[in-house]
């Protein structure tokens, strides 16, 4: 059944849809990057590292217990 399958269609077709897949979703990751108005997120995103750890709120404390 595979064999029939593998030799009913070209297996130049196989790397083209593969190919346009891949390029889909990475223009849409570079799109969603690029956005002006995610920029507020990426500035809040890239503080991340920068902040003192130990200022958790009595709820994160409970939940980490």
């Amino acid at each position: 059944m595979i064999r029939q399958f593998l030799a009913s269609t070209t297996l130049f077709d196989l790397p083209l849809i593969a190919m346009g897949i891949f390029a889909t979703i990475f223009a849409t990751v570079l799109v969603r990057a690029f956005q002006k108005s995610r920029a507020a997120e990426h500035r809040r995103m890239a503080d991340l590292p920068l902040q003192d750890d130990c200022q958790w709120t009595d709820r994160q404390r409970s939940n980490a217990s």
